[in-house]
């Protein structure tokens, strides 16, 4: 068998590019065309196979191929090997099977952050501030975060054996532990940031994402909820189905959520909320950013376009195109674009992508606050407000991230200072929740810093001081209290979650004029601009 494979792989993978070649050339398509493109593809394979330098595996030309050949279409369709396969169904699951700790790179190794409460790690007696030594006997010397955490996960039931460092303990900790179903929720933070301010973030769009919002949802409304910041910043989107599920959550009865069109001649296809469906009468806003995308972008377009709420930050990335995964025996998948979709205004906001992928993925960052900033073409919201298309979705209010000061920066990536010195403290004199780095404290660092030989000007460390405070803080809560104490502090010194907080009392007022146009019956006009 495996003789007969070495002589006849390269037909089997001429078979295996024509079976997803075909389908999506059409039968419309002129058949001399398609024999001559067969006949070029079999050719170049066949002078790959005798004069490259450098031999290829049947699986990397036939993967190559196909990965060429969905280039050609658009940027998003694309092929999933097995690795990759098995990735997005644990990522859309919501499920995946391992220890229960969140890891991070530091610079002198892979350190876990904290502990899932209930979770085999902190059965096991491992916390904050613990590095992988070795796993399974192999040394962990030189391995990113992502590779610790494969090794980590695996089957359910397994037994993984670590070897770990802890600061201030001379001898290694050794430990085994069995691996167990981790719940990987994409609502990843849900809290009362302010008295009655609830703030959610969806990390991404999984086949659970509704329901883990619904109950994140009910949670924060038996908390006091009056008013809602929904965080979808750099979120990358995923399930469509989730999208709708979280937009039907948040809008009123038969509203639009959107409209997807696929090739010519088929019917488009029309997602709405039910009419039996009850708004929820708080006041909504939004936060985007670059790098939110796809699913994220159809629940904020949504939001956007029926007056539901106000959005806040960066113009998103501009993916208007969906996806259908097609299994390939089970093991693989192709990712195939279907269809372009439309928001509730009938805007598509898919970014030009037609002068090269370099432009597409690394475009250039525009001033958007300018007078003369570029908007792309205006749409019409439910009551009028203009809105703008092509290009992302643009937010009410423009409100750029954080510039890094590049001194704190480098204390955390040179150094990994924070952490370490935060597991110190911790050890040493506690850490209170919610407690801010005060003075005292910053002196400590300062001759801790000095102690370790990490070096600072004094010029510098007056420059970062309010940067190196604040990540302080955001350590030492995310160390003492878990990553949620760490992030809910973040979110009070974040420019974008500030700005969302001032603009809630005109959230506010925009949502009683939509239910006063409702009670009315005031048409939505949902039209683009002449």
């Amino acid at each position: 068998m495996i003789r007969w494979f070495s002589r006849n792989w390269l037909w089997m993978v001429i078979l295996g590019v024509m079976a997803v070649y075909a389908p999506l050339v059409g039968s419309s398509q002129d058949e001399k065309a398609r024999r001559r493109g067969l006949e070029t593809l079999t050719e170049v394979m066949t002078l790959i196979q005798k004069q490259a330098i450098d031999p290829l595996q049947p699986t990397q030309v036939a993967y190559a191929s196909i990965r060429g050949m969905l280039n050609t279409l658009d940027p998003h369709s694309s092929f999933m090997d097995e690795q990759e396969f098995r990735n997005m169904r644990e990522d859309q699951k919501g499920v995946y099977f391992g220890i229960g700790s969140i890891i991070q790179q530091q610079p002198d190794g892979v350190v876990i952050v904290s502990t899932v409460p209930g979770g085999p790690s902190e059965k096991a007696g491992l916390r904050s501030g613990d590095y992988f030594r070795e796993i399974d006997g192999k040394s962990t010397e030189g391995m990113t975060n992502v590779q610790v955490m494969r090794k980590l996960r695996g089957e359910k039931g397994t037994v993984v054996v670590l070897t770990m460092q802890r600061p201030g303990v001379d001898q290694p900790i050794n430990v085994s532990i069995t691996r167990a179903e981790i719940p990987s929720n994409s609502v990843n933070y849900a809290f009362m940031l302010d008295s009655g301010v609830a703030f959610i973030k969806i990390r991404d769009f999984g086949e659970a994402t509704s329901d883990d919002f619904g109950k994140a949802l009910a949670a924060l409304k038996g908390q006091g909820l009056h008013a809602l910041i929904l965080d979808l910043r750099d979120n990358p989107g995923g399930s469509l189905d989730s999208a709708i599920g979280v937009s039907k959550q948040l809008l009123g009865p038969d509203e639009l959520i959107l409209t997807q069109k696929g090739r010519e001649g088929r019917e488009p296809v029309v997602y709405r909320t039910g009419p039996e469906a009850s708004m929820n009468t708080f006041p909504i806003v939004v936060l985007i950013t670059r790098g939110s995308a796809s699913a994220s972008e159809i629940v904020s377009g949504a939001i956007q376009d029926n007056d539901r709420g106000l959005v806040v930050g960066e113009t998103s990335w501009g993916k208007g195109l969906v996806q259908v995964v097609v299994p390939i025996n089970r093991t693989r998948g192709l990712g195939l674009t279907i269809a372009r979709y439309y928001t509730p205004s009938g805007r598509c906001i898919q970014r030009d992508y037609q002068h090269g992928l370099d432009d597409y993925y690394f475009a250039d960052d525009e001033d958007e606050s300018g007078p003369g900033a570029p908007k792309g073409l205006e749409y019409r919201t439910s009551l009028g407000r203009v809105v703008y298309g092509g290009g992302g979705i643009r937010p009410d209010y423009i409100v750029h991230s954080k510039l890094d000061n590049i001194a704190a920066v480098r204390l955390q990536r040179i150094s990994g200072a924070y952490l370490k010195f935060a597991v110190a403290e911790r050890d040493s004199r506690g850490v209170k929740l919610g407690q801010a780095a005060d003075d005292a404290l910053m002196a400590r660092f300062k001759h801790w810093l000095a102690e370790q030989r990490i070096t600072i000007t004094d010029a510098e460390w007056e420059a970062a001081k309010s940067d190196i405070k604040e990540r302080l803080t955001i350590e030492m809560q995310t160390i003492g209290y878990g990553t949620d104490a760490g992030f809910k502090y973040q979110c009070l010194v974040d420019p974008q979650v500030i700005k969302a907080m001032e603009v809630l009392p005109e959230a506010e007022e925009l949502l009683k004029k939509k239910l006063a146009g409702k009670r009315l019956g005031v048409p939505h006009s949902n039209s683009h601009l002449r």
